[in-house]
């Protein structure tokens, strides 16, 4: 009598895709692709008119939020009774993923940093007259943690390219961030805060 061996279904496609590019090369290649991109927008836009203590969180003054939005002329609700629409001027948020992995690397965990970063982040904003804090992201669950409000996009070209290279982001600068790809496929959303309610937050 011949025993069966079981063997377990190969990893699907995707899953094999993520790691092969999580290789050290690879992974090297994304994180210099990615700082390029960073600095090419930072070239295009000018200096930030805001940046928290370490560098790690970057803001910069957009004069119409339709400029950012792929769903401008949909007034957005946020807290604090503030409504959002296509003409407000807002502040379009970034991190630094080079010096958040930095930070990261020297034992310091994420969500006090980010606080604190935040918080460095408050004076420099009370101020000010934009009505919100404004950026995309495919990680829901920890930017409401801090008070975003979210919404989702429309399907086409621009969200999957922007999925995909949110997602070579997390890879680049996350520890995990090749496990993370694999198993998740949340497509970018939009995220948004009232500057006033920012500021109530992290002051």
């Amino acid at each position: 009598m011949v025993e069966q061996v079981h063997t377990s279904d190969p990893a699907p496609p995707k899953r094999i895709f993520w790691r092969l590019i999580s290789f050290a090369p690879v992974r090297a290649l994304i994180v210099g692709v990615c700082r390029y991109m960073s600095r090419r927008v930072e070239r295009r836009r000018g200096a930030p008119i805001a940046e928290s203590a370490r560098g790690v969180v970057r803001l910069w003054r957009i004069e119409r939020f339709r400029e950012v939005s792929l769903l401008p002329d949909e007034p957005w609700p946020l807290l604090e009774g503030v409504v959002l629409r296509g003409d407000d001027a807002v502040l379009d948020f970034h991190i630094a993923g080079d010096k958040l992995l930095a930070l990261l690397s020297s034992g310091r965990r994420w969500r006090p940093l980010i606080h604190e970063e935040f918080r460095s982040l408050t004076p420099q904003l009370e101020r000010r007259h934009e009505l919100a804090l404004v950026g995309s992201t495919i990680l829901a669950r920890q930017v409401a943690e801090f008070g975003a409000l979210l919404r989702p996009v429309p399907p086409g070209l621009h969200r999957s390219w922007d999925t995909f290279y949110r997602k070579l982001i997390l890879l680049a600068f996350h520890p995990g961030g090749a496990d993370r790809a694999a198993r998740e496929s949340p497509p970018v959303l939009e995220a948004a805060i009232a500057r006033v309610e920012f500021c109530r937050r992290f002051r």
